[in-house]
C-alpha cells in the first residue's frame, strides 16, 4: 500500500509533519481529507505553502475513498491527514482504506468538553465514540505526537478518560 502514515492532527500540516514525520516515513505527497478544510480556501492556500516540496491534495469526506484508492494504486508514498478523529471514523464507514493503523497527534482543548490526556491530546465524548468505532473496525489506534515519542494505545487512554 502506498499510504505510509494515516494521522489525525488538528493543525493538519506543519513543520513537524514535513520534517520529523517525513524523515521516518518518507512520503511524496499528502492527502488531506476533511470537509471543513476543503471548504476553507484560505486554509487550503496556507496548507499548500506548509506542504513545501510535498505534493498536496485536499478532499472532502465524500471524495476520500476514491482519493485513497488512487493513492493505494500509485507507486508514490502518501500521508493521509485529517483534522478530526470523526473524519477517520466516517471515512472508514465510507469504505476508505488508509491501512490498519491510525496515528493520533495534536488535538486541542478549544473543543467542548475535552479532557487532557497528556502530550497535546485532548479528547471529548464524541472523540471516544469515534475511537471506539475505529477500534471495532479493527484499526490500531496509536497516540504519538512525534516519531521519537513512545506510543500510547487507545485502551490505555480510554481507561484514563473513563477514570477522569
Amino acid at each position: 500500500m502506498a499510504i505510509v502514515l494515516a494521522r489525525v492532527d488538528d493543525r493538519v500540516i506543519h513543520g513537524q509533519t514535513t520534517t520529523r514525520w517525513v524523515a521516518v516515513k518518507p512520503a511524496d505527497a499528502i492527502l488531506v481529507i476533511s470537509d471543513k478544510v476543503a471548504a476553507d480556501q484560505l486554509r487550503c492556500k496556507v496548507l499548500k505553502a506548509a506542504a513545501g516540496k510535498l505534493k498536496l491534495g485536499i478532499y472532502t469526506l465524500a471524495q476520500g475513498p476514491e482519493a485513497l484508492a488512487k493513492a493505494s494504486a500509485s507507486p508514490k508514498k502518501f500521508f493521509v491527514i485529517s483534522d478530526s478523529i470523526r473524519n477517520f471514523a466516517d471515512l472508514t464507514k465510507l469504505g476508505g482504506n488508509y491501512g490498519d493503523v491510525l496515528n493520533v497527534g495534536n488535538l486541542n482543548a478549544t473543543r467542548e468538553g475535552t479532557k487532557n490526556m497528556g502530550n497535546t491530546v485532548m479528547l471529548n465524548d464524541e472523540d471516544v465514540v469515534a475511537l471506539d468505532e475505529l477500534a471495532a473496525a479493527g484499526v490500531d489506534i496509536q497516540f504519538q505526537l512525534l516519531p521519537d515519542d513512545s506510543v500510547r494505545t487507545w485502551p490505555e487512554l480510554k481507561a484514563k478518560y473513563q477514570a477522569m
